[in-house]
């Protein structure tokens, strides 16, 4: 008994993966951090992966991949199909996923990277989520540069002429944001060709940049952005933004934006949301991550 209580006071309290790289100089089983190389090739992939397929992504050889495998197997955490000899999780993982998501506060995670964010770009920003009125912000941080008054705790943005707004109209199903378009727009003008093409242009936009983007509704000459964050199964849960005067390097990209950008998706990975392996760049361009391109 005396032993087991002096392991677990031995061990670290919520150190993060990052903080014991980049800070304490640990020594830690290099056999551990290899199997989980090896958890995260078959997690990355879109289906149950071969031998081969699991060393490259994992940067081992298939010989060496292969005895991690077997151990992976017995333990539950992988899974091995007797026909095709393919490889994919197991059980444990799955239980293991389902245990760390359940601790997870999405509401936490978003401000504490709203905080962060804002800090960084000395921006405003704000967190909304999908209320009974609409996009309403439910976190609200004042950022320097730019005094924006007429926007704090309880805001709820319009759908039409918003970024936020913007991102719901996006990525929530049109039986939702029906109510709030008929208070918008009233009359004839909400069957209208016109109306439904700005429609179709908002949306088709948002999706393919992956924000929202709009200048001078709110404070004249100041734009607006607005990204999405997802939960595990591709739900829109919240939508971070920023309100400040556009700053854009001679390349064309908005380093403000390229942070709330990349700030959505890093909580939605926190959430487990397995987002397209695309990084998307201020300009309105996409990347690939693996390739640079």
């Amino acid at each position: 008994m005396a032993k087991a209580k002096a392991v677990r006071e031995a061990r670290p309290v919520k150190k993060t993966s990052e903080a014991l790289s980049s800070g304490d100089k640990l020594q830690g089983i290099q056999s551990v951090e290899t199997g989980f190389a090896v958890l995260d090739a078959l997690a990355d992939g879109d289906g149950p992966l071969s031998l081969g397929e699991v060393a490259r992504n994992s940067d081992l050889s298939p010989s060496q991949a292969r005895r991690y495998l077997v151990s992976l197997v017995r333990c539950g955490l992988a899974t091995q199909d007797t026909a095709t000899g393919r490889y994919d999780l197991g059980s444990r993982s799955l239980r293991i996923g389902l245990a760390a998501l359940a601790r997870v506060d999405a509401i936490e995670l978003a401000s504490s990277a709203l905080k962060d964010m804002v800090a960084k770009i000395h921006e405003a920003g704000s967190l909304a989520v999908w209320g009974d009125e609409g996009p309403t912000v439910i976190r609200w941080l004042r950022g320097g540069g730019i005094g924006v008054t007429s926007l704090g705790l309880g805001t709820i943005f319009p759908l039409l002429s918003s970024a936020t707004g913007h991102v719901f109209l996006a990525h929530l199903p049109n039986d939702m944001t029906r109510d709030k378009l008929r208070r918008e727009v009233s009359g004839p003008a909400l069957s209208s060709v016109e109306l439904r093409e700005r429609l179709e242009t908002i949306k088709s936009g948002v999706l393919k940049s992956g924000y929202g983007w709009l200048k001078g509704h709110f404070v004249d000459n100041i734009r607006g952005a607005a990204a999405p964050i997802f939960d595990s199964q591709g739900e829109l849960i919240a939508v971070l933004a920023i309100a400040g005067p556009e700053r854009r390097d001679a390349k064309g990209h908005d380093s403000s934006v390229e942070a709330l950008v990349n700030a959505a998706a890093l909580v939605s990975e926190q959430l487990c949301h397995r987002p397209p392996s695309l990084l998307v760049a201020a300009n309105g361009k996409s990347k690939d991550k693996k390739n640079g391109r």
